[in-house]
């Protein structure tokens, strides 16, 4: 009898966890047509989506291969080569050395690859539709339209983004230390994806820049900023107030709702782009008294002392246009439901 009841016991675990599993499940669409997956299915490791090597990868017209002498993912499509090894945050796309917040890995037995990173690599669009947790995929690069979003919207009515949620985004147009003034006015757009915690896509965040320094006499130069207005798709500007922040792994984590947010948020710290290292534009934490450099985030996730980089490049900041980082909220931010249509 009482094996009897262990078994039960045990099936009935199993049951829940596969429910469990059923529920956080990951699709991906390709153009609008679901892609099916044999055994291993997609996976979120540190906020990213990983899927095994081939099925979705061929469906967007990719020629995908493995060299097992170096462990390495090579995917081709059209112009553009790939190559991911195995385990390693660096990749290679054309011959230009990229930095991976995930690497490619192994997840019993398949060979997972990072799929926006690899997606957009190869000219597709990718989103993510968190209604359905789907990973929409569009091969000919354009946009995907956002009405497959609005029936989770709507449903939400609205949202709340407390103080410290970070938002994503890409710089619009390039800043320079040297060529911008105090008071130049920029614009960011949102990085649409996983991390977008629902906010829709096309939604611009407005900065204005306080302070910009060009480097002189072996000192780097700096442009410190301030974020002062949100502007929803078909919506007039709205106030918010937000500071700059990395989105490496050391400095965010995602809340239970799938929302980006601070580690941590240290009285008077504040984060600066300084030109340092061969990017000329990482972005540095310094203490407001003595402006004093304690820390540094660069945007391969990698943190390093201040005096650990002497020997790097030290010039301006020269920040392109699609340059990503984090907007961190500083006080909370309500989003209507209209925002969200």
């Amino acid at each position: 009898m009482v094996k009897v009841l262990r078994l039960s016991a045990i099936a009935a675990a199993m049951c829940i966890g596969a429910g469990a599993a059923q529920a956080q499940r990951i699709n991906v669409q390709v153009d609008g047509n679901p892609v099916s997956f044999r055994d291993t299915q997609p996976q979120e490791v540190r906020g990213r989506v990983m899927v095994p090597l081939r099925g979705v990868l061929e469906k967007m017209g990719a020629y995908v291969d493995w060299d097992a002498s170096t462990r390495t993912v090579v995917a081709t499509r059209g112009d553009t080569n790939i190559q991911l090894p195995l385990g390693s945050r660096t990749a290679t796309v054309n011959d230009r050395a990229v930095t991976l917040d995930v690497p490619a890995m192994s997840i019993a037995g398949r060979t997972m690859v990072p799929l926006r990173f690899v997606g957009e690599s190869l000219g597709a669009y990718v989103t993510w539709v968190p209604s359905n947790r789907t990973v929409a995929i569009s091969t000919d690069g354009r946009p995907i339209a956002v009405a497959q979003n609005r029936p989770f919207r709507r449903a939400a009515a609205a949202m709340t983004f407390n103080a410290g949620t970070v938002i994503p985004v890409e710089l619009d147009q390039p800043l320079s230390s040297r060529a911008n003034r105090e008071g130049d006015k920029f614009t960011a757009t949102l990085k649409a994806g996983s991390d977008d915690g629902g906010l829709p896509a096309g939604t611009k965040i407005h900065g204005v820049v306080t302070a910009a320094t060009p480097a002189s006499g072996g000192k780097p130069g700096i442009i410190d900023v301030d974020f002062n207005r949100i502007t929803f798709p078909g919506s007039a500007p709205r106030a918010m107030q937000g500071s700059l922040t990395s989105l490496d792994s050391g400095t965010v984590e995602r809340d239970a709702s799938g929302k980006l947010i601070a580690k941590s948020r240290r009285g008077n710290d504040r984060l600066k782009w300084v030109g340092v290292g061969a990017g000329a534009g990482a972005i540095i934490a310094v203490l407001t008294k003595g402006n004093a450099i304690t820390n540094v985030l660069l945007g391969a996730g990698l943190g390093y002392l201040y005096n650990e980089l002497s020997n790097q490049k030290v010039g301006d900041v020269e920040l392109k246009a699609g340059t990503d980082f984090g907007v961190m909220l500083d006080s909370s931010l309500r989003v209507r439901a209209t925002d969200l249509d």
